[in-house]
């Protein structure tokens, strides 16, 4: 945590500043500090002459650690947007401390995401980029991913080690395309140890893709891929790529639609290992009596668990099944882990019945099936 003393901030003023003018009196206040590290200018907006003059206002400051540029350019024109980051880019691209930027909240579009490609190749101190909600898209994630990958490059023919560690980028309709672009810089940056991407409307096919890349970062601490679609392909590739992540402590994979299979496979994925969890989000994904039925010896030797969401999957609330979880936390003394089973998703016996006429009709179809293969295989002689 960064000093209060050593922190410039406007957060959460709501002023609109427009000209150099009507940034002078913060631009005097940066000026004056002896060790400035980290500056807040989150929940303004800000136009373009005030970016540049605030920009010359920090780049004097080579003691800077921490940028916080997120949610500046509510109602700006988006012909506005890349011009300002433009201004922050020159301050920040040459600052030997900085270890952390902030981007979130900030209605990019790909367009903007083409300033910062410069920013990340050349400013390789950078620890924790944050570019969550920013309508990067697929286009995007080529420009970033590219930049990525080019500072990886740089690093190697410096001999040096990537400093990256921490990377969000969720809610910016990364689809599997953006996955996939992601997917081949983070091999290239195997240090990771938080990678955050909910929210993105990846489907299986590029949750695959993504999590067999980041089986290279070995040290990978937290995993956040929330509302995201899995289904069994995804789930599986998961639960492989979960054998290199030793070191896991969150992992949140709620609302994925895992299924009742798909979930099976996590879970038992995660027994008899990954002790140093905290954090299990499985809510909203399908799992059915036998999956729950898993969770116990799942959780058994999870000492550090503090948080576990179970919520809208389709078992009873008051079932053996979560009696038997519940008994498993208590005597971890973490019967408060559990979240509030208020929306669990029972299927009704009407649809119970309706998916097991559905089996059968799929059983007896593939049955016909083999059967016309077999008939289509036999000579008459």
């Amino acid at each position: 945590m960064t000093s209060p003393d050593k922190i410039f901030s406007i957060q959460g003023r709501t002023l609109t500043l427009d000209t150099a003018d009507d940034v002078k009196e913060f631009c005097d206040q940066i000026a004056n500090f002896k060790d400035l590290e980290e500056v807040r200018f989150f929940q303004n907006t800000l136009g373009i002459e005030a970016c540049r003059a605030l920009s010359k206002a920090i780049k004097l400051h080579k003691t800077l650690k921490v940028a916080n540029l997120s949610d500046m350019f509510t109602r700006r024109k988006e012909d506005v947007i890349p011009v300002c980051l433009e201004a922050f880019v020159d301050a920040l691209i040459d600052q030997p401390n900085l270890v952390e930027i902030d981007l979130s909240d900030n209605a990019f579009g790909p367009i903007c995401a083409e300033p910062l490609m410069r920013l990340i190749t050349q400013n390789r101190n950078i620890q924790t980029i944050k570019l969550n909600n920013n309508g990067l898209g697929i286009g995007g994630s080529e420009y970033i991913s590219k930049a990525l990958i080019e500072a990886a490059e740089l690093n190697k023919k410096e001999n040096k080690q990537s400093n990256l560690r921490t990377f969000v980028v969720g809610r910016n309709r990364m689809e599997n395309q953006g996955a996939a672009n992601f997917a081949r810089a983070f091999e290239r940056h195997t240090g990771l140890i938080e990678v955050r991407m909910p929210q993105n409307s990846i489907r299986a096919e590029g949750i695959e893709i993504l999590v067999n890349s980041l089986g290279c970062c070995k040290s990978l601490e937290v995993l956040d891929l929330q509302d995201n679609t899995f289904t069994l392909k995804g789930s599986i590739a998961t639960a492989k790529a979960l054998q290199n992540w030793k070191s896991l402590r969150v992992l949140n994979i709620g609302e994925c639609l895992l299924g009742a299979e798909g979930s099976k496979e996590i879970i038992k994925a995660l027994t008899g290992s990954h002790n140093n969890l905290t954090t299990i989000l499985l809510s909203y994904n399908e799992l059915d009596y036998a999956s729950a039925k898993l969770l116990p010896d799942m959780l058994e030797d999870k000492m550090y668990l503090e948080k576990l969401e179970l919520n809208g999957n389709a078992f009873e609330a008051d079932s053996k099944e979560v009696q038997d979880i519940k008994d498993i936390l208590r005597g971890l003394g973490q019967e408060d882990a559990l979240d509030e089973l208020d929306d669990m998703e029972v299927p009704s016996d009407d649809e119970q019945e309706e998916e097991e006429s559905e089996s059968e009709e799929k059983s007896s179809d593939k049955n016909l099936e083999d059967l016309t293969d077999l008939a289509s295989k036999l000579k008459i002689n």
